[in-house]
């Protein structure tokens, strides 16, 4: 994680946005999404956090399923008269940092950008995102892929990249070309100065918690994916000529992987006691059922055994019920959104209604009546326990 603070007082404000005082615009998170770091597990952690079109995909240039978009400018994204972009609160996609260049101009001077990625193990990364695009047997703009296609064949098809880790957060808006000394220094740079913070795969749920810690992010529970490719091999399974294939095309990132584990381990939070209390909390609340309580206590606890149960055990149900909430909120926040959809629907027919022959614009208008009658009889309690109602089958039917 970036040893770099972000602003202290992070909060939740009524309507379950990121903020920090109430007269201040929230910041707005940008999520560079690295291809095979877990970042699809974290961007359903945001969309639970900020739900709806406040968590919106800010368009791809490396793509996740192979092959590169280039010349992306974010125009469609960018040009927003309507100023939704600026209700936006997290911005996710295969964006390389160079999007930073971009965005400033198009939105109000005050609001406080904070960019963070998750960087994973290269070589491992590496044979993940190529497998993958093998089963699939293509790629954005490309020719299928040969099923018998080398780890060196994707590469010269433009299927993958060398060094992506560094391409991506180089700063660099198009990083196309060869990657040099002089990317990696500027990769480096960035990932100390340039980040709000940053995670790694492999230490998944300590970076959730500095996560949630230096963004503010209310909930970080998750359940497992099912994106893992449990057929591809891994460890000593990996044949030794596609491992050194693999190692010999990430030179750069294999560099700058070790200095973000340095980073990482001198991040101040991870010395901090409640940095230890919230990782043993998250473990606890994962798990299904009942909290478990087997975690000893970290070394720096003054408590008893006793104490130190009762504390990860309020602090676990704590996160479980952090969790529900999000969950309600952003159930409401899409009912609300899909009442405005019927309502513009409907508003449509009557309108029509009134000049095209065989059209009901009085029972459109009655249908009308009745949604904005509902809505406005439904407070925030009546929403939340219509919305834990309907999450019950849900949550039966998945076990």
């Amino acid at each position: 994680m970036a040893t770099r603070e972000a602003p202290n007082g992070a909060r939740a404000t009524t309507d379950g946005s990121l903020d920090r005082e109430p007269t201040h615009r929230p910041p707005l998170l940008i999520f560079v999404h690295i291809p095979k770091t877990a970042g699809t597990t974290l961007t359903r952690i945001l969309r639970t956090n900020e739900p709806g079109p406040r968590t919106r995909h800010g368009g791809n240039v490396f793509k996740g399923g192979g092959g590169v978009k280039r010349g992306v400018r974010f125009v469609r994204l960018l040009r927003d008269d309507s100023g939704e972009l600026d209700r936006v609160r997290i911005l996710t996609g295969h964006f390389p940092l160079g999007m930073r260049d971009h965005l400033p101009s198009h939105l109000p001077q005050e609001r406080e950008l904070r960019f963070f990625t998750f960087l994973r193990e290269p070589v491992d990364r590496t044979l993940s995102h190529y497998h993958a695009i093998r089963e699939a047997g293509r790629g954005y703009g490309l020719p299928p892929l040969a099923a018998d296609a080398t780890l060196e064949d994707t590469l010269a098809g433009g299927y993958l990249h060398d060094n992506l880790q560094t391409r991506m957060l180089s700063g660099l808006p198009e990083p196309f070309g060869e990657v040099d000394d002089e990317m990696l220094a500027q990769a480096k740079h960035n990932l100390r100065d340039g980040l709000a913070c940053f995670g790694l795969t492999e230490r998944f749920d300590e970076s959730l918690v500095l996560a949630k810690q230096r963004l503010g992010l209310r909930s970080i529970l998750y359940g497992s994916s099912a994106r893992v490719n449990a057929k591809r091999p891994r460890g000593d399974d990996v044949p030794a000529e596609l491992r050194h294939a693999a190692e010999r095309c990430n030179r750069h990132d294999i560099e700058l992987y070790r200095y973000a584990e340095q980073l990482f381990d001198a991040a101040p939070e991870r010395n901090q006691p409640d940095f230890e209390i919230e990782l043993a909390a998250l473990h606890a609340a994962q798990a299904d059922g009942e909290i478990e309580l087997d975690a000893p206590p970290p070394d720096n606890y003054s408590g008893d055994h006793h104490s130190w149960r009762m504390l990860l055990h309020a602090r676990a149900t704590t996160m479980r019920s952090e969790l529900e909430r999000a969950e309600l909120r952003a159930l409401v926040y899409e009912s609300a959104q899909r009442d405005q959809e019927v309502l513009r629907a409907l508003e449509l027919i009557h309108a029509a209604g009134k000049t095209t022959p065989g059209r009901d614009a009085e029972t459109a208008m009655r249908a009308i009546q009745l949604l904005v009658g509902r809505r406005q009889s439904a407070g925030p309690k009546r929403q939340l326990r219509d919305a834990r109602r309907s999450r019950k089958p849900s949550e039966s039917a998945d076990g």
